[in-house]
């Protein structure tokens, strides 16, 4: 367990505070294009660790992520005029650039300053992949943008998907990390895994962050196989497990993810997932059935998840439709932010575990003056692979760097 003050210092993402002052160090996800569908569109209002933005599409295609506040007066830009390269506050026409520059004050005389003097808040922006990403940090500490495997390939191979869950970031994103739980949440929905629901777990520390294998006994040859599972985490909300296989008209078929987490605010967390489809065209969306308006799903603590008691009884093990759907059920049915304090872990909480140190180590040796994970400049972004298969009993599984042939089970 954690106890009060790490639970807040791991959680918590604002503006002045330690890990909001780590996680503005990275480049995030922060909409889907299609979201801003063309030039001069709406503004989509939007908020991203504590703090309120609104996005943009100017004239030209280019997007900006400014302050929703108007530096004027403070009125939101949300609902300004988006027009003629530029976004404008509907109170008093103070006109801004995607980069927050004062184009027009009209109220103001000829001779004022304020165009010269005064800039709205923007954060840098890149558009890439059919996702808008930003970074919030320093200008001096600017990352180099990390490529993702997925990024380098056509649309037609790749699937964008994006969840608003109510719960902070943290939580939902160690339920990505957990193995063991699989074995149960998912045991109606899940196919094809041992019969071996006590995993071992072994963790390696990378650059990026870690990752980790679940080691479990095979259902036969238990003492010349074992089957091992590999998990990924990249700082500082990256997840990536392994990709789905099955043959498609005589044809393997593969979909590996990538999730990540991104904080709204401490209680309220942008969900992304990113597939791709290595060998074909992508045939299974990523895309949650039932999402209403705004990417916010049908289920949620109130109606305890759409939650099917009849189904329960009928032999489903969770009651609850859809592997994604029940993540969010028990992540979000923790609470906003989860009382770690009253937790006790156990040897299947290895990965959690090890995702906690690793971010809370990384804030206090930021104060340090110490580089973080996840920002050496040396890192393949696009080389990073999660993956599922039997090996031989006496294998070394972080030898096997990549897992680059293909195993299909």
């Amino acid at each position: 367990m954690l106890s009060v003050e790490e639970n807040e210092l791991l959680a918590r993402t604002g503006p002045g505070t330690p890990m909001g002052e780590l996680v503005r160090l990275y480049w995030m996800p922060a909409l889907l294009s299609e979201e801003l569908p063309e030039p001069d569109c709406t503004p989509v209002r939007t908020r991203l660790l504590g703090e309120d933005l609104v996005a943009f599409r100017d004239t030209t295609g280019r997007v900006g992520i400014l302050d929703e506040a108007c530096a004027h007066r403070c009125a939101s830009l949300a609902y300004g005029r988006n027009e003629e390269g530029g976004l404008r506050c509907l109170y008093h026409g103070w006109k801004y650039d995607v980069e927050g520059n004062i184009l027009e004050t009209p109220p103001e005389p000829p001779e004022s300053t304020f165009k010269d003097r005064i800039k709205q808040r923007a954060y840098l922006v890149r558009e890439h992949a059919g996702v808008i990403w930003t970074y919030m940090g320093p200008k001096h500490r600017v990352p180099a943008f990390p490529e993702w495997e997925w990024t380098h390939f056509p649309p037609e191979r790749v699937g964008l998907a994006k969840t608003i869950q109510a719960c902070n970031w943290a939580q939902a994103l160690e339920g990505d990390i957990d193995s063991a739980h699989t074995d149960y949440l998912h045991s109606s929905d899940v196919r094809g895994r041992p019969r071996d629901h006590a995993p071992r777990f072994e963790v390696e520390d990378t650059l990026y962050g870690y990752r980790y294998a679940a080691i479990r006994d095979p259902d036969s040859d238990a003492d010349k196989l074992k089957y091992v599972r590999i998990t990924l985490f990249a700082a500082p909300f990256h997840t990536f497990t392994p990709p789905l296989r099955t043959m498609r008209d005589g044809a393997p078929y593969e979909t590996a993810t990538h999730r990540v987490y991104v904080p709204i605010d401490d209680e309220t967390h942008a969900f992304f997932s990113f597939s791709l489809s290595r060998f074909g065209p992508l045939v299974d969306s990523q895309k949650e059935a039932g999402l209403e308006t705004g990417y916010r799903p049908a289920g949620n603590r109130g109606n305890m998840h759409l939650q099917d008691r009849a189904a329960m009884k009928a032999g489903n093990w969770s009651g609850i439709q859809g592997i994604r759907a029940q993540d969010r059920a028990m992540t979000e049915s923790m609470g906003l932010l989860a009382p770690r304090h009253k937790e006790h872990l156990g040897a299947s909480d290895v990965a959690v575990i090890r995702f906690r140190r690793r971010m809370l180590d990384a804030v206090r040796g930021l104060e340090r003056g110490e580089q973080p994970p996840g920002l050496d400049p040396s890192l393949r972004f696009d080389e990073l692979r999660a993956e599922q298969r039997l090996v031989p009993t006496g294998a070394d599984w972080t030898k096997m760097s990549g897992f680059p042939e293909p195993a299909w089970v």
